[in-house]
């Protein structure tokens, strides 16, 4: 079915001045890596993402997307994720996890120091982990599973968990696990604008809410981490400003945004510019709370969900870039992918008109949408959602926040947000943190899918078993419509063709933000 007369004009109309954004995931898409040559280690690589530097402080981060790409080259974790995606070892050499899967030993690297000097042990870690899961700070909710960390001996440190972890080790890789030096937190180090870790670089000038510059540390564990001899990561919110700096050399790789893409494809057509795109795993969502009055019932939530015109949106705002067929968390090529949800919700406006009156949907039903202020192409899409969903008798208000509150107001319930559901290492991990975290889920999914979530948890349960529960999780969530869905997302990268590195970026391999410390630049 097509779109309405009404949302047709309102799309172009919104199309006009869009330039949209897109984050994602994958593996090894078109583009590369850049050319074959010698790395100059004395270069200088700068990197511009959308939103500046804010609060530095790695455990009180409420958006790990954004921060991450700011504190990755400070802190160290005990593990990290490389291109695949993989979980690899990072501070902790390796690990063990328990017969009953409730606890698991990390084994330390012994070569790795803190920027003053101060050695990496088994005591630091504990320290900065009790830190991290302390509920007073925003991150804690990532390592909920925690329920205890001590140290063996010097170089091995116990984590005891409250259920079954197997993704645990990927839950220790994000910037919201940061080992911070034991000094800067028994000093009262004010962390929110001073950086304290034992990453690669140093950072040398912090200007929040516009860059960071940084230096290398030298005698760093691993020279491979830090190829450039200085980094700088600057926040261009303005897409045409971006693009502008990015084509007049002052910026070496930028996040490029769907709306964006053709500008950037034509610019790689010349000589001295290239383009790498990323396999689709995120999504676009109108993340709901399920346990909102009006919107209990599951055949209300699909009829959300029936309301919208994804190709028009694609189309008009994300320049056919986004993927219309996603109808669950789990995108294609995923563990635990269902296939048989794949176009679940097709655009029938009717049809969700009939889900509502069966489900004897209030008929003041009316949504509070957060959105991230000024942000594109949130801001746009909301505009048209709320025109789509009144055609269908659902009134919708659109709340901006800033970008620091609005994942918390979300998590108090009574409200929808506008934002990409990230995709981690694993599925499982994606589906614990995005469905059994109240920050991001207020109100608990069915029994049926946590019981589905926990099993896959489960290190001892073999691949075939995690697979068919988290596929079970998965379908769920779509048939249940626990967001209204709306399309995945691939990471598109612009570069210079002096970067290598590009296609191997752990991090964009599933959440959409660029780890550069593996990037580099020849001569």
């Amino acid at each position: 079915m097509g779109a309405t007369p009404i949302v047709k004009g309102l799309l172009a109309a919104v199309a006009v001045t869009l330039v949209a954004s897109a984050c994602g995931s994958g593996g090894s898409g078109t583009g590369g890596g850049g050319p074959v040559g010698d790395v100059d280690r004395d270069a200088t690589l700068s990197m511009a993402w959308t939103l500046a530097p804010n609060n530095l402080d790695p455990h009180q981060s409420s958006n790990y997307q954004v921060d991450f790409n700011y504190l990755s080259p400070v802190y160290d974790r005990l593990t990290q994720v490389i291109s695949g995606p993989e979980v690899a070892p990072m501070l902790a050499e390796s690990w063990t996890f328990a017969d009953d899967g409730m606890s698991a030993d990390f084994v330390l690297r012994k070569d790795a120091t803190f920027h003053d000097g101060t050695k990496v042990d088994a005591a630091a870690v504990v320290k900065s982990l009790d830190r991290a899961r302390d509920p007073a700070n925003k991150g804690a909710s990532s390592l909920g599973m925690v329920s205890g960390v001590e140290a063996l001996d010097e170089s091995t440190v116990r984590i005891s968990t409250n259920r079954k972890a197997a993704d645990l080790p990927s839950a220790l890789s994000p910037t919201t696990a940061a080992i911070i030096n034991p000094v800067a937190i028994d000093g009262g180090v004010d962390l929110s604008v001073e950086m304290a870790g034992s990453g690669p670089y140093i950072a040398d000038q912090i200007r929040r809410g516009d860059r960071i510059s940084y230096n290398r540390y030298d005698g760093y564990w691993d020279p491979e981490a830090q190829k450039s001899a200085k980094l700088e990561i600057v926040g261009i919110a303005d897409d045409n400003a971006r693009l502008n700096a990015f084509r007049s050399g002052q910026i070496d790789v930028m996040l490029t945004k769907a709306g964006q893409a053709a500008d950037v494809e034509t610019l790689a057509k010349q000589s001295g510019y290239d383009m790498h795109t990323f396999p689709v795993a995120q999504y676009y969502a109108a993340q709901l709370d399920i346990g909102q009055a009006g919107l209990e019932d599951p055949r209300v939530r699909q009829a959300l969900n029936y309301a919208i015109d994804r190709d028009g949106i694609n189309s008009a705002l994300l320049g056919d870039r986004c993927v219309t067929t996603l109808s669950q968390p789990l995108a294609k090529g995923l563990d635990g992918h269902d296939e048989a949800l794949e176009g679940l919700y097709k655009f029938d406006p009717e049809k969700a008109r009939t889900l509502l009156k069966d489900a004897n949907a209030p008929a003041d039903l009316k949504l509070e949408l957060i959105t991230i202020a000024g942000l594109s192409p949130q801001q746009e899409i909301a505009t048209v959602l709320q025109a789509q969903l009144k055609d269908v008798g659902v009134t919708m208000d659109i709340v901006p926040l800033p970008a620091s509150d609005a994942q918390v107001r979300m998590a108090q319930g009574d409200m929808a947000l506008l934002n990409p559901r990230l995709t981690y290492p694993t599925s499982m991990q994606t589906l614990q943190t995005n469905f059994l975290v109240p920050l991001r889920f207020p109100t608990a999914p069915s029994q049926d899918f946590t019981d589905a979530a926990l099993t896959s948890l489960d290190p001892a349960i073999s691949d075939a078993d995690r697979t068919a529960a988290l596929t079970k999780a998965s379908g769920i969530a779509g048939n249940d419509a626990y967001d209204v869905f709306i399309c995945g997302l691939p990471t598109m990268v612009g570069y210079t063709d002096k970067v290598v590195g590009i296609d191997t970026m752990g991090q964009a391999d599933f959440i959409g933000v660029m780890d550069t410390r593996y990037l580099g630049k020849t001569s």
